[in-house]
């Protein structure tokens, strides 16, 4: 089924593309840097006065700032909703397993190679690496990064090892396409790897754009920086880390400028989830949100997202609503391609948003952790379930989510840090959110759009 569908996906673009006239310009490529764990208030451009990101903040300064994009509120989840354009609370087993639907999906790399693209993962996959599901199953041309975390394969993922245990104590191998190299690479050497992987792909003489997914493992625990970045910056080690990345978007921004390619170039970076602020000093802020990763306050999904294209997209703040799922539809736009039928259904197409700072079309959004704990309409926001944190640092030990009865109201455009319950003067608006999230609720889990 998912052969046939591809067929005829090339066969469509096949005839789009002998249409085009050939003084065009050049095709459009595309870099999406995600970064690990990344809280929203850890850039300068979002606030931050703490860390300091020149390169990163001359990309906002130069592109599109939004200051409402949501992604997933940890991990795994979050790469399947960029990878499909589907909520990740949608039952994805079926009668083949626990991912099976995953593996039917025509994921994001899978649609570009039939508009030509090459395209590469560099850095962290975390969609499981059993058949079908492999990155080079699911249309990546080439792989060089972790198979998940950077907390696999080491000590107790716990407070204390993060303070106390060696860099060698990590032993987090490194996949080259499909060989599993071991512990080749420590930790602080992923981001100086991953980056040389990139500006590798970006000065080659292939003439095909590229899509190159970048999936840093920082600044996910356990945090190490590069020598040459120890000590750079004022904030420690996770200072330290956070300024490498930033060198980072600077050597590939570099690389794209002097190939003569930034102009043909987008470039976005963002974050998977919130903040693990439960690790002090090794985590970062989600100031001035409230909550963290795994959690469905805005600090646990809200996350910084630039974009940047020079000379189309104009530098802006945006404050419109979009969602990591929402990038699929709106790459496919960006280079000319539709959407295969039956696939990425969630997604909603905000290449007006970039292009033109148009109204945002998505106006709800259903956020999870596990099970479906909040939603949102507008700028109302109502949560049934609540969690502070992932589990006891110290110890590991898991904390629950604790039932809303009734549920908590919060009026985002007016309080972003949810501090101010509403339910008390607005109990109408909370019955109307709770019937809107039953229905998005069950339309999600019977795979029909809410």
């Amino acid at each position: 089924m998912k052969q046939s569908l591809m067929f005829l996906l090339l066969g469509s673009f096949w005839i789009l593309t002998q249409s085009a006239s050939a003084d065009e310009k050049a095709p459009l490529n595309i870099i999406y840097v995600l970064a690990d764990d990344l809280g929203y208030g850890d850039l300068e451009c979002y606030g931050s006065k703490l860390n300091s990101t020149p390169n990163i903040d001359a990309l906002a300064s130069g592109g599109l700032r939004m200051t409402d994009f949501h992604a997933s509120a940890w991990c795994a989840p979050s790469r399947r909703g960029l990878m499909t354009g589907c909520h990740p609370n949608r039952p994805w087993h079926n009668e083949k397993g626990r991912w099976g639907k995953l593996a039917d999906a025509v994921v994001i790399p899978e649609l570009l190679k039939l508009g030509g693209y090459r395209t590469a993962l560099i850095g962290k996959w975390h969609l499981e690496l059993s058949a079908g599901l492999h990155p080079l199953d699911q249309g990546f041309d080439y792989w060089c990064g972790t198979k998940g975390s950077n907390d696999w394969d080491g000590p107790p993922p716990n407070y204390e090892s993060f303070r106390s245990a060696p860099e060698l104590a990590w032993k987090t191998p490194l996949y080259m396409n499909r060989e599993n190299l071991g512990p080749v690479v420590p930790q602080s050497g992923f981001t100086k790897r991953y980056t040389e992987e990139v500006v590798k792909i970006i000065r080659s003489d292939n003439k095909q754009p590229f899509f190159v997914y970048l999936a840093h493992n920082m600044p996910h625990v356990p945090v190490f920086a590069s020598k040459e970045f120890q000590g750079a910056s004022d904030n420690g080690v996770y200072g330290d880390v956070l300024a490498e990345l930033d060198w980072s978007v600077g050597e590939i921004v570099r690389a794209l400028e002097e190939t003569g390619q930034r102009e043909n170039t987008l470039l976005v970076f963002t974050s998977d989830n919130g903040p693990w602020s439960m690790f002090t000093e090794f985590s970062g802020i989600a100031r001035p949100l409230r909550g963290q990763k795994s959690t469905t306050w805005e600090g646990g999904t809200r996350v910084p997202f630039i974009v940047s294209w020079p000379g189309v997209i104009r530098p802006a703040t945006h404050a419109g609503l979009m969602t990591h799922y929402d990038v699929y539809a709106t790459l496919a736009s960006l280079v000319g391609m539709e959407l295969p039928a039956g696939q990425a259904i969630d997604s909603l197409d905000m290449s007006e948003v970039w292009l033109k700072q148009a109204a945002s079309p998505r106006s709800n959004h259903v956020y999870y952790f596990r099970d479906a704990m909040a939603y949102r309409n507008a700028e109302y926001k109502i949560h049934l379930k609540t969690r502070e944190r992932t589990r006891e640092p110290e110890t590991g030990k898991r904390e629950p989510s604790v039932v809303q009865m009734p549920p908590l109201l919060f009026n985002l455009k007016r309080d972003p840090g949810e501090k101010r319950n509403l339910h008390g003067k607005h109990p109408a608006i909370t019955e109307r959110l709770m019937q809107e999230f039953e229905a998005a609720r069950k339309a999600i889990q019977s795979w029909e759009p809410f």
